[in-house]
């Protein structure tokens, strides 16, 4: 969540480097303005590479709900847990889920 108080000038964040990336290291997201506009956002790489893969994931829902509300059948439950598992680097559980084709 971004708080008023994570915004900062350029001037500010080129004077006090160092402790902007202590926050940043920490998980916060700063905005940074020049001349009273939001300029750029920085965020730590985890951070970044979370949201990405948030957005991701969101335009995998939306393309499934898209592709179910025109009629299409989707896969099944079974093989999409199996592919979030694989995702996620999870072992498959051995009980119940047998393997693709099967």
């Amino acid at each position: 969540m971004h708080r008023t108080q994570d915004t900062y000038s350029l001037s500010d964040f080129r004077q006090r480097t160092s402790e902007h990336l202590d926050r940043i290291r920490e998980g916060r997201v700063e905005t940074i303005t020049q001349n009273g506009q939001a300029a750029m956002v920085v965020m730590s790489p985890e951070r970044y590479d979370l949201l990405v893969h948030s957005a991701e994931r969101g335009h995998i829902w939306r393309e499934a709900i898209r592709a179910h509300r025109a009629g299409g059948s989707g896969i099944p439950a079974k093989d999409a847990i199996r592919d979030l598992a694989e995702e996620l680097g999870l072992e498959p559980l051995e009980r119940g889920i047998p393997e693709r084709g099967a």
